[in-house]
């Protein structure tokens, strides 16, 4: 895997780290009523999304087990439809479906 696809990949770690650190201790109540934690949260979702973008088909191959499509979709939604964004999804993505990304990117980088 070229370097270009690495960083990308590394990014979508790091965001996710962010994000999680983001909500750990807080409960979904707090979160709905903490703009600032919405948008931290929110901006590492549209580069998970972005970075996604970026992604040739043999990266996405290597890495099947990630849900490319909700990751760019998230980023759709967020970017274009922000006005009726539902903070309980987001609460979802960032405490329940980014977890998956994390383990499966962890993974991948303990094998490089």
């Amino acid at each position: 895997m070229d370097i270009e696809q690495t960083t990308r990949l590394g990014d979508i770690l790091e965001a996710v780290r962010r994000i999680e650190f983001y909500v750990s201790g807080i409960s979904e109540e707090e979160f709905s009523r903490n703009g600032e934690k919405q948008d931290a949260v929110i901006r590492r979702i549209e580069i998970i999304g972005e970075a996604t973008a970026h992604l040739t088909p043999e990266t996405r191959a290597a890495l099947s087990g990630l849900p490319y499509r909700k990751m760019r979709g998230m980023l759709n939604i967020l970017a274009h439809d922000y006005a009726n964004v539902d903070i309980a999804i987001v609460w979802e993505v960032a405490t329940v479906h980014l977890k998956e990304v994390r383990e499966i990117l962890e993974r991948h980088f303990e094998k490089s």
